[in-house]
């Protein structure tokens, strides 16, 4: 007999049998959930998905995929012009990293990239590979089960094939049920020839937040740029005690911040992506984004940036173009089979901001922390909507 038909004659022996008349109960599911995802792979570009991985009920894992994108011929530099991942539901984040161990095998040859990570290729706790956090940069940084980011025309993200990653990914399942988990990427290619510029990504975190217990505070830092960008998308990362997250001008001309935010997050589990069409912000060196986070203590003991999800988090990302490396210096440092070089390349195109200028904060609870009622600077703002380029 089916579960279905099952679940449909319990109710009418009830009836049939009336009162004081026992119905044998269906036995509790006790097994996994099944929250296993896939994507269609791209017309033109590369697919990596991991293994399911099995979290039992009432845990947090940190489960790192060591994955590697296959070259589809002889291509070595590789230009990208579009990003999509698809998470479990409930996924805390998934952020794909890149470090030096990145460009090894394509170097090197195939396999060379263990010895740096100290594991091979496959699922693994994050504790177990090498110095991970301090050795590698989120590329991809995702806190929504499915994300999209998609450069404007004619700009495209260097990258070489081969090429190993590490998926990070945090999932706390609150199920009484284990439930099976794993994550897909599409990477979209871009004909060479169609590349007018490359992009850079800027990722920086505020490490202290020192919010008392009990306490609020706005914790915040402007990102200066040192040469004339134009941004393709904007987004911020913080965990629950984080009430909003605000993006405002700085003019590094006057040394203000716009009073006004142009980008806000109330939901912090799933932080919009703001995309920016064509020559519609543009920042002249010395400008800037100051980024903040509006904390409120909900359990009265303090805040800190601790790297777990109990913590606490104040990050700004964003992608920038043109970075400060020409396409054909970048195709030329790939083609030369100089590690150095590429390194240092990695260092030019993927870095936090470039300066942090000093400036007035137009927030209130920046100087000193607020111990009394509490105050809502984010009930004023409406949430900013993720959207794309497409």
């Amino acid at each position: 007999m089916s579960r279905r038909t099952l679940h449909t004659l319990i109710p009418l022996l009830a009836v049939l049998a009336g009162p004081g008349c026992d119905v044998p109960e269906e036995p509790e599911d006790t097994g996994p959930i099944d929250l296993t995802v896939s994507l269609p792979p791209p017309t033109f570009g590369y697919q990596v998905s991991t293994e399911p991985t099995l979290v039992p009920p009432g845990s947090e894992a940190m489960v790192c995929s060591v994955v590697r994108v296959e070259p589809l011929g002889d291509e070595l530099s590789v230009w990208v012009n579009r990003l999509e991942s698809l998470s479990s539901d409930n996924s805390h984040h998934m952020n794909v990293l890149l470090g030096q161990f990145s460009f090894l095998d394509a170097f090197l040859g195939d396999g060379a990239f263990e010895a740096q990570l100290g594991v091979g290729l496959g699922t693994h706790d994050c504790g177990e590979l090498n110095d991970l956090m301090s050795t590698s940069f989120p590329v991809f940084p995702s806190q929504r089960t499915s994300q999209q980011i998609t450069m404007p025309e004619g700009v495209g993200i260097p990258m070489v094939a081969p090429l190993v990653l590490v998926l990070h990914h945090h999932y706390v399942n609150t199920q009484p049920r284990p439930v099976l988990i794993n994550t897909a990427l599409n990477v979209e290619r871009m004909d060479p020839a169609d590349v007018e510029q490359a992009a850079s990504l800027i990722f920086d975190d505020i490490g202290s937040l020192d919010v008392p217990p009990g306490g609020q505070r706005v914790v915040h830092r402007t990102c200066g740029v040192d040469r004339d960008v134009e941004l393709a998308l904007v987004s911020t990362h913080t965990h629950e005690q984080t009430e909003c997250t605000t993006l405002n001008r700085f003019s590094g001309e006057t040394g203000d911040v716009e009073p006004d935010p142009f980008f806000v997050n109330k939901s912090w589990e799933t932080p919009p992506i703001l995309h920016f069409e064509e020559d519609t912000f543009a920042l002249s060196a010395g400008d800037g984004v100051h980024w903040a986070c509006h904390i409120t203590d909900s359990d009265g003991d303090g805040v800190v940036n601790d790297g777990t999800a109990a913590g606490e988090m104040c990050v700004f990302a964003a992608v920038a173009y043109p970075a400060s490396i020409g396409k054909d210096e970048i195709i030329a440092t790939m083609e030369s089979q100089d590690l150095l070089a590429v390194y240092a390349l990695l260092g030019e195109v993927m870095a936090p901001c470039a300066t942090h200028p000093e400036a007035e904060s137009p927030w209130p609870m920046t100087d000193e922390p607020n111990l009394g009622p509490p105050v809502d600077t984010c009930q004023s703002w409406d949430q900013t909507e993720s959207n794309t380029l497409d």
